[in-house]
């Protein structure tokens, strides 16, 4: 699943490639991955519409037109590809025609991925709207702070992973990330949350920023499928230190696999302790 450094790629190249330009027409090929209104509405609502920003929340893609918004989240296959000549595959679902005589094509394998349209130009409104409202602070916000995490997490014997993948607490982390977080910080996968003291939040809180500034220099990872826009993948999979690795680059004892909050886990069981009691599930 496109993380928030993936989809932050995304941004950043579409970006680049189409804002500023015009719908002329919107074809939609799979009418499930409308969310919020009929696909004819979504259709007749954005021809006409110049693409004026591309903005993120989290793993979800904002396309600000000038009269609506377009909220996109790529799930766990989806990605963008811009075209105009190729035949469609049977995977590209909604396409948009631009007045230039372009295409932006919306490719999702799996079908998960999901599109709402707001009939309106004000962010604060959208952001203050299902499914943004209940998202936890961005990596990046200055407002997470180990005191905010402290009162997220008081008391909780909920795993820190499962802790730093809700995205009501951080918005944006995924698997990959929290792995290579959880062993940059020396902090066990299963300890529970409400354990952990102030200096060990603060060092959660700059390894998530380290990290995920790194992934998204190197354009974010590809671990299975991702690519940014047109075959462009990341490259931030060369880099890892223990998602699917086999070695602990520190102590070079064999990197672990188990499953912690439901979700496979990478680990070194040498580096970072398991604290007395944790539960791996």
């Amino acid at each position: 699943m496109p993380e928030l450094p993936e989809v932050e790629t995304v941004r950043a190249i579409l970006e680049k490639r189409v804002v500023g330009k015009t719908v002329r027409d919107v074809l939609i090929r799979y009418e499930k991955i409308i969310k919020n209104t009929s696909s004819e509405e979504f259709a007749a609502r954005l021809k006409g519409a110049k693409l004026t920003d591309i903005s993120r929340r989290g793993k979800y893609l904002l396309f600000i037109f000038d009269k609506a918004i377009l909220l996109s989240h790529l799930r766990m296959e989806g990605k963008y590809l811009l075209a105009a000549d190729n035949p469609y595959s049977k995977h590209e679902h909604v396409v948009f025609f631009f007045t230039d005589g372009s295409e932006l094509r919306y490719h999702d394998m799996r079908k998960f991925g999901t599109m709402h349209l707001f009939e309106t130009t004000d962010l604060i409104s959208v952001m203050e709207s299902e499914p943004l409202k209940k998202m936890g602070l961005e990596p990046f916000d200055d407002r997470l702070t180990p005191d905010y995490l402290a009162g997220k997490i008081a008391n909780s014997k909920r795993s820190v992973k499962s802790i730093l993948l809700d995205q009501t607490i951080i918005s944006g982390l995924g698997n990959i990330y929290v792995d290579e977080v959880l062993f940059l910080s020396r902090i066990h996968p299963a300890a529970p949350g409400g354990t952990l003291d102030r200096a060990s939040l603060k060092l959660l809180i700059e390894n998530v920023r380290i990290v995920l500034n790194k992934a998204i220099a190197y354009g974010g990872t590809t671990v299975k499928s991702f690519q940014a826009t047109d075959e462009v993948s990341g490259r931030f999979q060369n880099y890892l230190m223990v998602h699917t690795k086999a070695e602990c680059p520190s102590c070079h004892r064999p990197v672990s696999k188990i499953r912690v909050a439901g979700r496979g886990t990478y680990l070194c069981e040498h580096c970072q302790i398991k604290p007395a009691g944790a539960d791996y599930l």
